[in-house]
């Protein structure tokens, strides 16, 4: 069935948001409360990130709470922010633990590159918090563990993910350069979804198997999830 989608959309090297009525996301506007430091808004702010993600986790790992306590700490300047190099490393890793296809491992270059381009939607939620002198490619726990898992399902799904990370970066530069070299537009845009191709549907079968066996906390993927939180402080 074909779908007819009308709206004014930014679309940005995989995310998307629409331009409607709330300018500001709830993600966003989550984030921003949380600047205070205050222990409400920053409980907030990790429900809804869980709420975000695009895998579920078993309740045995207590993502939630773990998510909170290192934000918290984050927020409160106890605990340093997470570096792309780090994040990196945790999604290589889980890669190899989990035995999945190489065009998963990705590198700091692309990392950086994914999050410049999340941070055009939610600029406060994907940036270094302004008032320290931290890196500008570190980010929160949430955002780490946000960011991750949105690359981990493109890289599963999308066959534009499923190259080398180097390439990915200088296609999206190059596609970036192209439409800042055109006019701004807020053209309405009309989207018919093609029906996905054989090849799409059995990735995202492969994909929803892997996130099945995460949500039920197999004995496949219980020390590979432990070690991809706690690489990134969680």
């Amino acid at each position: 069935m074909f779908v007819l989608v009308l709206s004014i959309v930014l679309i940005h090297g995989g995310f998307t948001t629409p331009q409607n009525s709330n300018p500001i996301d709830s993600l966003e506007d989550a984030a921003r409360a949380a600047q205070s430091g205050d222990t409400a808004a920053v409980r907030t702010l990790t429900d809804t990130v869980a709420n975000r993600l695009p895998m579920r986790f078993h309740p045995s790992v207590n993502l939630n709470d773990r998510m909170y306590q290192a934000e918290l700490r984050y927020r409160q300047h106890t605990l340093p922010g997470v570096s792309v190099e780090r994040m990196a490393s945790a999604l290589n890793q889980l890669a190899a633990d989990l035995k999945l296809p190489a065009y998963v491992k990705t590198n700091a270059n692309q990392v950086q590159t994914y999050r410049i381009l999340g941070a055009r939607v939610y600029p406060t939620f994907l940036s270094a918090l302004q008032d320290t002198s931290q890196a500008p490619d570190v980010v929160s726990p949430s955002a780490a563990i946000y960011l991750l898992l949105q690359l981990l399902q493109l890289k599963m799904t999308q066959t534009s993910y499923q190259i080398d990370p180097d390439t990915w970066v200088r296609d999206v530069e190059a596609k970036r350069k192209e439409a800042a070299s055109r006019p701004p537009s807020r053209s309405v845009v009309f989207r018919i979804a093609p029906k996905k191709s054989s090849k799409e549907q059995a990735l995202e079968r492969q994909y929803e198997a892997l996130a099945r066996e995460i949500a039920s906390n197999s004995d496949r993927t219980v020390r590979p999830i432990q070690t991809l939180l706690t690489t990134i402080g969680l």
